[in-house]
């Protein structure tokens, strides 16, 4: 039943990112709804999770944007990655590392993509893309990160596996 909830969030992330989010530009970047719901929900309810719901997000996302289907996947895996670090506990409560690992995550994540736009003969200018689109995104997405992350820690009651702070 969780991945049926988990799969309709993320289907209604994604058509709003695909949809909505396109007509909204804050400094310059649209917001990746569908990596923050993710990343948010790999923090509350763990990597054992994440790990099912990344593919499942990013090939819905893929679907609908319209990309190459799969390079939204190959860019996600680091929030799979990333997430492991809550296991260490560098950062005692796991909001500043949800904050930390989105600017992360988005900066690997649109990274990834420049790679997988260069290997398929596009021309990438690497650090004014990098500068206009990779530091905006993650300053965007971090900034997103606290209503997705209290929204899925209230959301999950007794299935939460961290405390919120």
């Amino acid at each position: 039943m969780k991945y049926a909830v988990a799969f309709v969030l993320l289907a209604v992330a994604a058509l709003f990112q695909t949809s909505a989010v396109p007509a909204f530009t804050v400094l310059g970047v649209h917001p990746n709804i569908v990596l923050v719901v993710l990343l948010s929900w790999a923090m509350v309810r763990g990597l054992n999770e994440a790990m099912v719901l990344v593919p499942m997000g990013t090939l819905t996302l893929g679907l609908m944007d319209g990309q190459l289907l799969g390079a939204a996947l190959l860019a996600a895996m680091p929030v799979v990655l990333l997430t492991e670090i809550r296991e260490a506990r560098i950062i005692q409560g796991d909001f500043l590392l949800a904050v930390l690992l989105i600017i992360l995550s988005t900066l690997a994540y649109e990274t990834i993509f420049l790679v997988i736009l260069r290997l398929t003969g596009e021309t990438v200018q690497w650090w004014g893309s990098f500068v206009r689109l990779a530091i905006p995104a993650a300053i965007v997405n971090a900034l997103l990160v606290p209503p997705a992350y209290g929204l899925l820690w209230l959301g999950s009651g007794g299935l939460r596996r961290v405390s919120p702070l």
